[in-house]
């Protein structure tokens, strides 16, 4: 009886190996695909290796700030019980260092009314800030980082060559989130509002800056800091920066002086437009339409009026107002120059000597 059973279990085994090979179905496919590392990069990925890379390079110089403020205390009659002290308000904000033994630029509105200054460093590391250089008017303030060993820096570039379209990144705490990146383009350059003639326009960006990101570094591609971010638009959407430049020129005076002094006026101004220009018999809407002359300053000692346009100060065009406030800010204080007004239908120039621009944001 053992031998059949062997013919039957040899026959079955080979009618497994012949089913097999005569109904074999093909391979699955693979369930994902991958590149061949020899292969080039598209030009795409070479992109995002470079923003890694900027991003490895500077976040080290960009800092955190936690600013106490100070107490707003209300007064308590005499006999009034004692009121359990609330917890010191605080803002945030952002900063990077330009100097590795400490020197930092921030804005100017997010330490105004510090008492202290809390930094957190990039590796997590904590320390303190003071302030040593305050500038209101330009929103622009430099700080001192309490640190025993050197710190890496952030260098700066220039803001003139800026194009519309080119790539930048922000970089800064927006909502108290350290060190966080964001990418986006130049919108536009010399954007013009509030008193943006002194930084002689601000940068726009649609990086997202946020609530926090004050104060932090606007980055081009080279990794050089081209801005300070500094206000926003909406949710975000819009963000604006001061021009690295207008940063550079006033920095020598903050760290000297610890204040900025900038030329001035006292006149208020406003744009012209078509018809008010035809009215004063103006061929153009062009120059600075003084609406205003304030009391015993250099525009009134110089015998400037209300209704006078100012088309040339110092020997150079005036378009706008925001024109005049670049070129006056920049004007040493105590230099006499020449203005050229237009006055009851006829072109006059008045000798005027600058004087300086109170300290007030």
């Amino acid at each position: 009886m053992a031998v059949p059973r062997l013919v039957l279990t040899c026959f079955l085994c080979g009618g497994l190996v012949a089913g097999l090979l005569l109904g074999a179905t093909p391979a699955s496919p693979p369930l994902w695909h991958a590149t061949d590392a020899a292969q080039a990069p598209p030009p795409l990925h070479q992109l995002n290796a470079a923003l890694v890379s900027l991003a490895q390079q500077l976040l080290p110089a960009v800092v955190s700030l936690k600013v106490h403020l100070k107490d707003a205390k209300q007064a308590l009659p005499p006999d009034h019980p004692a009121v359990p002290e609330a917890p010191r308000p605080f803002v945030t904000g952002s900063g990077f260092i330009i100097r590795a033994d400490g020197l930092a630029l921030t804005n100017y509105h997010v330490v105004e009314d510090a008492t202290t200054i809390e930094v957190r460093l990039y590796d997590g590391r904590t320390t303190t800030a003071t302030v040593i250089g305050r500038d209101p008017v330009g929103d622009i303030a430099l700080l001192r980082l309490a640190t025993e060993q050197p710190l890496p820096v952030a260098p700066l570039g220039s803001s003139a060559a800026l194009q519309v379209g080119e790539l930048v990144v922000a970089i800064g705490s927006p909502f108290g989130f350290d060190h966080t990146v964001t990418l986006g383009i130049v919108s536009a350059v010399a954007r013009n509002f509030l008193r943006s003639g002194v930084v002689g326009g601000y940068i726009q960006t649609d990086a997202s800056i946020n609530t926090g990101n004050s104060g932090g570094p606007l980055v081009n591609m080279r990794g050089e800091v081209v801005g300070i971010n500094t206000a926003t638009v909406g949710r975000g959407e819009l963000g604006f920066a001061i021009p690295i430049d207008a940063v550079k020129a006033v920095l020598p005076q903050l760290y000297t002086t610890g204040q900025v002094q900038r030329g001035w006026l006292g006149v208020q101004i406003r744009p012209l437009d078509a018809d008010k220009a035809r009215e004063l018999g103006l061929a153009a809407p062009r120059g600075a339409y003084v609406h205003g002359v304030l009391e015993a300053q250099p525009a009134q000692r110089a015998g400037l009026l209300a209704g006078d346009v100012i088309l040339r100060f110092d020997g150079q065009e005036v378009a706008t107002p925001f024109d005049l406030q670049r070129l006056v800010a920049a004007t040493p204080v105590g230099k006499t120059v020449q203005v050229e007004v237009w006055r009851k239908q006829a072109r006059l120039t008045v000798s005027l000597t600058v004087g300086r621009m109170p300290e007030q944001r």
